[in-house]
């Protein structure tokens, strides 16, 4: 009851944020993967929305009230630079949630409340996200940004181009509860509407982002 009571809170949160804010919000985006969504990979028939990611029901522990098969932890080639004084961890927290479709090795419509995948389309023979689009991230995560990585005071202090604290007034951008940079440190899962450039950014422009942990 409590789970079920939390999914329709949420449900009601995209919804009044669809009427306040128009089109800034995962209705409206390519996270929408119901058949009325915007983007070529969406459903043949399931019209919600929500359930690709959440579910009041037989939700897994690693996400709010999460409903997607996560990626298996042990697989990933991550980030490694001899001038880095960090080391990202194989993906957790957020960034394990989002690969889960963004790897490209689980099925996008592979939901845990539901005895089989969604049906897709656009997807691979196994209804992933195919290797040749931008989506695609794949297990190599060593020519990307940094995740899953430890944002410290002592890591910051021992380099000049980075910023302790990180300092964003608006509070969108940095790093999760635990210190880490995961994937929503730059990105917004439910809205992309700010940046024209940047998929799911969560500012205007590349520099607003950017500064709050980096200095040039």
């Amino acid at each position: 009851m409590i789970k079920r009571i939390g999914f329709i809170v949420l449900v009601l949160i995209l919804i009044i944020q669809v009427r306040l804010e128009g089109s800034s919000s995962v209705f409206d985006s390519k996270h929408n993967l119901s058949a009325s969504g915007p983007g070529e990979i969406k459903s043949d028939s399931e019209t919600r929305v929500c359930i690709f990611c959440h579910s009041s029901h037989n939700a897994s522990t690693e996400g709010p009230l999460w409903n997607h098969q996560t990626t298996a932890p042990g697989k990933f080639k991550t980030y490694n630079r001899s001038t880095m004084s960090g080391r990202p961890e194989q993906p957790n927290g957020a960034t394990k949630l989002c690969l889960s479709c963004h790897d490209g090795t689980i099925a996008v419509g592979a939901v845990l409340n539901k005895s089989r995948p969604i049906s897709m389309r656009n997807v691979g023979a196994s209804g992933e996200i195919p290797a040749g689009r931008k989506s695609h991230i794949g297990t190599d995560l060593s020519a990307t940004h940094p995740v899953s990585i430890p944002y410290r005071q002592s890591t910051a202090s021992s380099v000049s181009h980075l910023r302790w604290p990180p300092s964003d007034p608006e509070n969108k951008v940095g790093p999760d509860p635990d210190g880490f940079v995961q994937c929503t440190a730059c990105h917004d899962p439910h809205d992309d509407s700010r940046s024209d450039r940047y998929p799911f950014w969560k500012k205007a422009t590349f520099d607003e982002v950017c500064l709050t942990c980096h200095v040039y």
